[in-house]
C-alpha cells in the first residue's frame, strides 16, 4: 500500500517559504516564543511497521493536527532535518546551527539597555548572557506544546560606527524536544480555543513524541 504523502502547511509552499520561516522564528524568539508543522514526505517506500503507525493515529488527533496547521502553530524541527545545511553526526542523527537575528524593536527594555552598555572593543563580536532573552516570550495554555529554554547566550555584533546586530545562535538536532521548535504555540489558550482542544493537543502532542512525527 502506498504512503499517503503529508500535506505540507501553506508557510511552506511558496519559493519565499524558508525565508518568511525563518522571520517567523525570529519573531517567535522574543515576541512569542522560540522553542518550536509536519514532516515532509520520504521518497523512499515506507517499511510495514511504519504504515501501521501512521493508520493507529486517531481520526480526532488527525483533525487536531490540521486545525494546529491552519492556525499557523507549526513545529519546524521536520523542516530541519530536511534542510540543505543538515549536517550529518557520527553514529547517527543529525543537527543545524541557525542564526537568529534579534531586532531592537523586540527586545524588552532592560534588554536593550543591558546589551547596549556592553563594550565589545576591540573585537567585532562578542556574545555574552542576557537574563531578559525571554522577557516577551509566550506560552500555550497547552502545557505539552510548552518549553523552557536552555541558553540565553546572544551575540553582539559591530556592523559600522556605532551599529550593532543582535544574534542568537541555536542548535536544532534530531534529539531536540519535540516542542523546542515550535511556532505560534501561543495561539492555543483558553480565550481562542476550547478546553476540549487544547486536552486534544496535549494528547497529539503525547502521540507524536510515542510514535515520531509522519
Amino acid at each position: 500500500m502506498a504512503r499517503r504523502k503529508s500535506k505540507r502547511p501553506k508557510l511552506f509552499e511558496s519559493k519565499q517559504a524558508p525565508k518568511r520561516a525563518m522571520d517567523n522564528v525570529g519573531k517567535a524568539f522574543i515576541n512569542k516564543t522560540l522553542d518550536a508543522g509536519m514532516q515532509a514526505a520520504q521518497d523512499q517506500k515506507p517499511n510495514k511497521d511504519m504504515q501501521i503507525k501512521v493508520n493507529r493515529k486517531p481520526k480526532y488527533l488527525e483533525v487536531t493536527e490540521k486545525r494546529l496547521t491552519k492556525m499557523g502553530v507549526v513545529d519546524l524541527k521536520p523542516f530541519f532535518s530536511h534542510s540543505r545545511s543538515r549536517k550529518l553526526k557520527k553514529g547517527g542523527g543529525w543537527y543545524v546551527r541557525i542564526p537568529i537575528k534579534v531586532k531592537k524593536k523586540d527586545m524588552s527594555r532592560r534588554m536593550y539597555d543591558q546589551l547596549r552598555t556592553i563594550n565589545i572593543s576591540p573585537d567585532n563580536q562578542r556574545t555574552v548572557i542576557s537574563d531578559y532573552l525571554y522577557d516577551r516570550r509566550q506560552a500555550s495554555d497547552s502545557s505539552l506544546l510548552n518549553y523552557t529554554p536552555v541558553s540565553y547566550n546572544i551575540t553582539k555584533q559591530k556592523t559600522g560606527k556605532r551599529k550593532h546586530t543582535y544574534v542568537a545562535f541555536r542548535t536544532v538536532s534530531d534529539k531536540s524536544p519535540t516542542s523546542s521548535w515550535i511556532i505560534n504555540r501561543d495561539k492555543v489558550n483558553t480565550d481562542d480555543t476550547s478546553k476540549t482542544f487544547i486536552r486534544n493537543v496535549n494528547r497529539l502532542m503525547k502521540w507524536k513524541a510515542k510514535n515520531g512525527w509522519e
